[in-house]
């Protein structure tokens, strides 16, 4: 009887592993019915149904990107078709004077939309149109024109006032729902932004003009900017992404994070528990509340007014988090939004700022400020819309008594991560493009032995253009950075080579490049030290035999350089030159000593430091 008991609480046991192994993770799912049949669905529907009790209103809303608002759009979009029993167990369920009507609804998502060039955004544009129309068999040949070829505010108002003769069933007010309102502008080139800007605006204006007719127009995106219809004028739309009723309106709050993954069987939080233990170094009393604290620390933090009671996690890398059961930056890989990349790599000195202070004022009308262009927001308020930076609520960095500044800093340091990753990977590619740009005098200079040339070139174009915030006290941070630009330098001619971090039989070589120049094979080794003697760097080229590998090349050049911790550049230089003789022996030259001078120049230096 007791071995039966346990046989059969053995299998139920099996059959819970199962069913909680099986469970999909919706990862980047927009679908509400997935993420509810998934038992992984953040209820809204408190919002939602806040905006089906009102008529005529202009919703603008915008969040940084993988934050759920097309998931949002997709709930209003369910809602309104009636789809009740979708939502059971949910808020607007349970409310009881919620009267599930039936909307008819455009929801034009314009990502998806061709932004090319002014025409295209147009043709495309339409024909969504025309497709919504299909979708509720409306006669399109009562929406085209006698004349010429439709165009985007003809199509539109033909089709809202069709909308609202549908009968059926249907409420008389079509929902008017557009996703990523932004991103025309974001993706199309510099030169047809004012043409693609001029379609935009001319389509909101026509939106603007219909909103008495709509039980209600909302509209989501990524940034803000003006745009004539939506975000100015002295009707512009209800901008809600400030309102604290609606700050968590998005993302998951700390109760949905216990509620869907912790409280509930959809989620074996243990096998992530051991997983973390088994790959990612955790210790063997690793515990729930740690996970619990990691995840806030990781992904919470995001505060959407000043007045926020809770922070918000980001939904879509919490859903990540639990797919892979690792603490991976699905930031760096999912949620950098193109219009920052952008002006990352137009500008990259731009964002030269301490990013590891733990606030950043701004004044608040400044920040509040509707810019006139993409092109031309300010660097902190585009850091907030894109998700880089949120509110910061600690009582000790608001001292401002009038209300007048904003307080602003990471959110987690998932985020704060993720953006050193973005700017050290530009920095690499304008550190190339740099050397590039240099390449002719640079290896002029070393083919000449030009030691002092050389030396300047490095200190003045490459590492004093890096940036203090971009070049931490590190090795590793020069070594990358003077790789970078010797790599441009070097990869500019056909007969040039460069790497980094090079093995050799007992250590590894910082810097090793190689030059064919006149079929005489030189070799340039480089080894770094910070606030060390370039004397030290250079006896450890020797000491490790970093230069043995490299017997059939005719010149060796061995390069010791100090670097500055507090400087952050180089001040010191010692260079060796192992040169073949007629015998096809090395012969080493005496090294040569260098060192920056009072007004920041390299000079060379006898071993008793006398000036050359």
């Amino acid at each position: 009887m007791d071995s039966k008991k346990g046989d059969t609480a053995l299998q139920r046991k099996d059959q819970q592993i199962a069913i909680t192994e099986s469970v999909q993770i919706p990862v980047g799912s927009a679908d509400v019915k997935e993420m509810i049949v998934q038992k992984l669905y953040a209820d809204k529907t408190a919002y939602v149904t806040k905006l089906f009790n009102t008529n005529g209103i202009y919703y603008f809303f915008i969040r940084p990107r993988r934050f759920g608002k097309s998931l949002l759009l997709d709930t209003i979009d369910q809602v309104a078709k009636g789809n009740k029993r979708l939502f059971k167990g949910c808020n607007i369920y349970k409310n009881k004077t919620y009267k599930w009507k039936k909307y008819p609804v455009i929801w034009l998502n314009f990502s998806k939309l061709s932004a090319k060039t002014e025409s295209s955004l147009e043709a495309s544009l339409v024909k969504k149109l025309y497709d919504i129309a299909d979708d509720y068999d409306i006669d399109k040949s009562k929406m085209q024109p006698i004349i010429g070829p439709p165009t985007v505010n003809d199509t539109l108002s033909d089709l809202i006032r069709a909308l609202r003769k549908l009968g059926s069933n249907y409420a008389s007010q079509p929902i008017v729902l557009i996703d990523e309102y932004d991103s025309p502008l974001i993706s199309c080139e510099k030169e047809q932004y004012e043409e693609i800007l001029s379609v935009l605006s001319s389509f909101f204006k026509v939106l603007k003009g219909s909103q008495k007719d709509c039980k209600f127009i909302f509209v989501t995106g990524v940034t803000k900017f003006h745009l004539s219809g939506l975000t100015s004028g002295a009707n512009s739309a209800n901008d809600i992404s400030f309102h604290e009723d609606y700050s968590a309106m998005l993302g998951y709050t700390e109760d949905d994070i216990d509620n869907l993954f912790f409280k509930g069987k959809q989620v074996n939080i243990q096998g992530v528990i051991e997983n973390l233990k088994a790959e990612c170094g955790k210790g063997e009393d690793y515990t729930t509340a740690q996970l619990k604290q990691e995840l806030k620390d990781y992904y919470n933090g995001y505060y959407f007014t000043r007045g926020a009671k809770q922070g918000v996690y980001n939904p879509d890398s919490i859903l990540r988090f639990f797919y892979a059961k690792d603490f991976d930056n699905s930031w760096f890989n999912s949620g950098s939004p193109t219009i920052l990349l952008q002006q990352v790599k137009q500008n990259i000195h731009r964002f030269n700022m301490d990013w590891d202070q733990c606030s950043f004022p701004i004044d608040k009308v400044r920040f509040k400020l509707v810019h006139p262009s993409l092109h031309e927001m300010p660097l902190l308020p585009l850091m907030y819309q894109t998700g880089y930076l949120t509110m910061d609520l600690d009582p000790s960095h608001v001292q401002d008594e009038n209300n007048l500044t904003y307080y602003l800093k990471f959110p987690n340091q998932e985020v704060k991560s993720s953006l050193k990753l973005i700017l050290a990977d530009f920095i690499v590619q304008a550190h190339q493009e740099v050397g590039k740009a240099c390449s002719a005098s640079v290896l002029d200079a070393l083919r000449k032995e030009a030691w002092v040339s050389f030396l300047n070139i490095v200190r003045s174009d490459c590492l004093a253009k890096s940036g203090y915030r971009f070049l931490d006290k590190s090795e590793k941070s020069f070594q990358g950075t003077l790789y970078a630009f010797l790599n441009g330098a070097f990869h500019a001619m056909h007969d040039t080579n460069a790497s980094a971090e090079r093995d050799s039989a007992i250590g590894r070589l910082d810097i090793v490049m190689e030059d064919q120049y006149n079929e005489k094979k030189t070799v340039y080794i480089f080894e770094l030290k910070v606030d060390k003697p370039a004397l030290d760097a250079l006896e450890q080229i020797h000491s490790k035999d970093y230069s043995v590998q490299y017997g059939t090349y005719r010149k060796k050049v061995l390069i010791g350089l100090t670097c500055d911790a507090i400087k952050l550049n180089i001040i010191e230089a010692t260079i060796e030159v192992h040169q073949k003789d007629d015998k096809n022996d090395f012969q080493v030259m005496p090294p040569k000593n260098f060192s920056v001078n009072s007004v920041g120049y390299f000079q060379e230096v006898t071993s008793k430091g006398i000036e050359v």
